[in-house]
């Protein structure tokens, strides 16, 4: 795909995400590009402004989303210059000037005391004044972000270096350039490229630590805590992308004994600490004196608390590094294998908090289920058309656009008229869809990723995948639950648009959408009800009775959002990310609109839906798992006899399964048997069976 085509199938995803409603467009590209930067891990949560000034006698500034990160004391704050055009333009150094400077000129503008008491207290904006204003002793580092759908010109040899408000200033520009490298490359993440070379000695001194030319290229090394502690100031939380656990800001016994050997003992920390399990996936040696010089997409795997703890104790308690040392594993994994190989080093290494590693990432069966159900299970169409369609999952970033990489024109038309852009989501969207109708809309405010992955207090999207899982054994989600989750993002994306619509509309659309799903749900279970999610489903569309009612909470929701109470917060961004605040909106009385009824049903029959869904799920997943002992064929089999002849971990009945399995096709295996061998099988692999 050339960047001409990806700046076409683009700009068709950003129409059909608001519904060919061209106002709304720049502001789904907004959200869109801020999602992006918080999955790359470039901010952490947004909040939407879209404030600008360009009248007469007053300089021109503008700002149209903002995030602060206290851990690193960084601002940023972000402008979106998005263009309706067929064609892809060039982003020139005069528009990069230009938009630079109302940034610059916004935030400048918020250090005058009298800019934020100006400004109507409903602007979403203000909440950025004011702690421009407020915390301006604070904020250590600002960043000024420029996202754009142009492409950077080549002429573009430099961004600008001054900085703003007397700020330590970094400019950054996303354009569709960077936005294409990233969306092709097929990465969870853009690529962090570090050199050491410039540390004294010309690199890290490494030890090798494999042999063979099978084995995994690994290195043990020592690195100084304040190279890791600038490492993470420069990259935060990408570092810790594939890292099971998040810093827990001291609050457990490890976190404080690490800050208080940094701050009192810090000669002993290289004795008293774990040290680091980290990964690579390529690194650059200089073999004539051990020293490692350059490390591509570096991931703390395991450390991720002695990784953050270290940087906080230098920033936060100004302790001094110089006598603090880290042990580190660095083990060169092929970008292939990551998803394969680092879950396993990640769950192996992690003894203390421990988590099931496979949650998070991609190739969890989970994932792979509902990837399956969207790629196998037909929607109607909404306007009644014969043509049926798909709710594309994205499992893993970019197979998207990658399953049309190799499509002739023909072929390409004919998989975007059966995935259309509109019905792409992904496992964050998933999060948010999920969680609204759980009755979690602070966890939702927390932003897209914490929705996901949760935090130390919340569960998020994984913690209740992880329950329901184990407690059910996956037959829990079936397809009657995909159905379900397609219905909940129908109903998401329609009071999207429905709220960006509405006359009192003044910003928060985020907040004030899951609010509003999650008030919904609660009121249907309120009068001993349940959302008819499967007509949903069937319709493709919400029913005029019910959008209806959506529009009449949204408004009380808004207003809730909009005015926090006193001494709990004067930031409505912030509100909304706490528990007190839905706790409010769940509280308040709204009339519930009789003709919404008919479109719900009572508890007895979702009951019988969800016992339906179930029993489906153990059929198929009997039928599968025939077909895997099938398909493994008879040598596979034969492979694990012989391995258990030395090890004797099968029971007499998995024995003879397996005997029953290395006779195939001449015997094969009933669907129950099959089930049984796959759980001994996979219990076999944890005592160390290998098939290759």
């Amino acid at each position: 795909m050339t960047i001409d085509e990806f700046y076409e199938d683009f700009t068709q995803e950003m129409l059909a995400r608001s519904g060919a409603e061209e106002n709304f467009t720049k502001s789904v590209f907004l959200d869109y590009m801020c999602t992006t930067l918080e999955t790359e891990g470039v901010i952490s949560g947004y909040d939407l402004t879209e404030h600008k000034i360009t009248a007469k006698g007053s300089r021109h500034q503008a700002v149209d989303a903002w995030s602060y990160d206290p851990e690193f004391s960084c601002l940023t704050v972000i402008l979106a210059d998005y263009h309706t055009s067929d064609s892809l333009k060039n982003l020139t150094n005069t528009e990069i000037g230009k938009a630079f400077k109302r940034l610059r000129n916004f935030v400048e503008s918020a250090l005058d005391p009298t800019f934020a008491k100006a400004l109507e207290d409903s602007d979403p904006v203000v909440s950025l004044a004011w702690l421009i204003r407020e915390s301006q002793e604070e904020i250590s580092s600002l960043k000024l972000i420029l996202l754009s759908n142009a492409q950077l010109s080549s002429r573009v040899a430099e961004l600008p270096s001054d900085n703003a408000g007397g700020f330590e200033t970094i400019y950054e520009v996303w354009d569709l350039g960077r936005l294409f490298r990233c969306e092709s490359s097929g990465k969870a993440r853009e690529d962090i490229e570090i050199s050491f070379e410039n540390l004294e000695g010309g690199g890290l001194s490494c030890l090798p630590a494999y042999t063979g030319e099978n084995s995994i290229q690994s290195y043990l090394l020592v690195m100084p805590g304040a190279v890791l502690a600038e490492l993470y100031r420069d990259y935060g939380e990408r570092l810790l992308e594939q890292n099971v656990r998040t810093f827990l800001q001291f609050r457990g016994k490890i976190n404080k004994g690490i800050r208080n050997t940094i701050v009192n003992e810090p000669q002993m920390f290289f004795s008293y600490n774990n040290g680091l399990s980290a990964t690579a996936e390529a690194v650059e040696t200089n073999s004539s004196d051990n020293r490692l010089l350059k490390v591509k997409n570096l991931q703390v795997v395991n450390g991720g608390q002695t990784t953050a703890s270290i940087f906080t104790a230098s920033k936060k308690d100004d302790a001094k590094l110089d006598q603090v040392y880290v042990q580190i594993k660095l083990s060169v994994i092929d970008p292939s294998l990551v998803d394969e190989v680092v879950p396993r080093i990640s769950e192996y290494s992690n003894t203390q908090n421990r988590v099931n590693a496979a949650d998070f990432f991609s190739n969890h069966p989970f994932h792979l289920r509902i990837e399956e159900f969207s790629r196998r299970v037909w929607a109607s169409s909404p306007d009644g058309g014969i043509q049926q369609t798909h709710w594309f999952y994205e499992r893993a970033r970019g197979q998207f656009a990658n399953q049309q990489t190799h499509l002739t024109k023909a072929e390409k038309k004919k998989f975007l008229a059966q995935n259309p852009r509109n019905q792409m989501f992904t496992k964050t969207d998933l999060a948010k869809y999920v969680l609204s109708f759980d009755e979690a809309p602070h966890e939702v405010s927390l932003g897209a990723q914490k929705a996901f992955s949760g935090t130390p207090k919340t569960k998020g999207l994984v913690g209740r995948i992880a329950a329901l899982w184990d407690k059910s054994g996956g037959k829990e989600f079936n397809e009657i639950w995909f159905k379900q989750a397609v219905a909940k993002a129908i109903f998401f994306r329609e009071v999207d648009r429905l709220v960006f619509k509405m006359p009192w509309y003044a910003g928060y659309k985020a907040n004030v959408v899951t609010y509003t799903l999650a008030k919904f749900s609660n009121m249907v279970g309120q009068i001993g009800f349940k959302i008819d999610f499967l007509e949903v489903w069937e319709r493709q569309c919400l029913p005029d009775e019910i959008l209806d009612q959506l529009g009449v909470i949204s408004e009380v929701v808004n207003d809730i959002i909009q005015n926090p109470p006193e001494g709990v917060t004067s930031n409505s961004s912030e509100w909304a990310k706490k528990e007190y605040c839905w706790e409010k909106v769940r509280e308040v009385e709204i009339e519930f609109s009789p003709d919404v009824e008919a479109c719900l049903i009572d508890k007895n029959e979702a009951q019988q839906r969800k016992k339906d869904g179930k029993r489906g799920q153990v059929i198929e997943d009997s039928i599968h798992a025939q077909t895997y002992v099938f398909e493994k064929g008879a040598a596979h089999w034969e492979l694990l006899r012989e391995w258990n002849r030395v090890n004797r971990k099968l029971s007499p009945k998995e024995l003879g399964i397996l005997n029953t399995a290395c006779s195939i096709p001449r015997k094969i295996p009933s669907d129950k048997q099959a089930v049984l061998l796959i759980k001994a099988e996979n219990r076999a692999k944890e005592d160390g069976f290998f098939a290759g």
